[in-house]
């Protein structure tokens, strides 16, 4: 079916030869490492990833970050923040986190997590005519040093953008997730479409479903709680309804 998974930001592993790159603690690392990593999206969407393929990133986005843009002159969170695919600070307090030596380096990384996902998209377009991107996230709703949280995040957040925009399968998941609170493009807006593709071909269509860290885990933001299973039976749920 013309539909793929993207997991972005799963992953917790830094390769061994970057890590003296990084100034922080063991522990400092550690920490920063699962406090902005999608914990267990790569289970949630365990069902979607089998049955469509897609990409998965096993790398933290501390080591680079696939849903920002290659160039840091695009990215406004690397103009504000000097957090672009290559993160310069730390998500916890702001302070630096490694030496750009490396940088060149890991971009070769990032290269080929978008090379994957271009060359997947053209397969579905060449297959079906069409290719829709499930971009999975979760989020905190912690304050950040570069985030302020102004008002009650949503349970859900569903990202689109109007030139990219499967309306279908966005009321699927309004409807599946009905009893939660839905956020439309807030806290977080638009879905990740290659670059090859972003407002140049249609046939492209992106939605990102992020869900609130708070619904799924315990206070510390990393144990499962036990609505855990709940939440995946119903990305299993949306899965069921997009395949009849």
């Amino acid at each position: 079916m013309p539909y793929l998974i993207h997991l972005p930001h799963c992953g917790l592993k830094i390769p061994t030869q970057f890590l003296n790159d990084y100034y922080l603690s063991k522990q400092e690392l550690e920490n920063n490492i699962y406090e902005y990593c999608d914990i267990y999206t790569d289970e949630i969407f365990e069902k979607m990833f089998k049955k469509f393929g897609g990409v998965k990133n096993e790398y933290s986005r501390l080591f680079f970050d696939p849903e920002r843009f290659s160039d840091d002159n695009q990215e406004e969170m690397y103009k504000k923040y000097r957090l672009g695919w290559f993160y310069e600070n730390t998500i916890l307090d702001k302070k630096r986190l490694r030496s750009l030596n490396n940088k060149d380096l890991i971009k070769k990384y990032y290269d080929e997590h978008h090379r994957q996902l271009n060359d997947l998209t053209q397969h579905k377009l060449d297959t079906f005519n069409q290719c829709t991107i499930i971009d999975c996230h979760s989020f905190s709703d912690r304050e950040y040093w570069f985030l302020n949280k102004t008002s009650d995040f949503p349970d859900i957040c569903i990202g689109y953008e109007d030139y990219h925009i499967d309306k279908e399968l966005i009321e699927i998941i309004k409807k599946e997730f009905s009893e939660y609170k839905i956020g439309l493009n807030t806290p977080y807006s638009g879905s990740l479409v290659p670059m090859r593709y972003w407002q140049k071909d249609k046939r492209v269509k992106s939605v990102m479903i992020e869900i609130n860290k708070r619904v799924y885990t315990k206070e510390d933001n990393k144990t499962k709680s036990k609505n855990f299973i709940e939440i995946k039976n119903k990305i299993d749920n949306i899965l069921t309804k997009i395949t009849k």
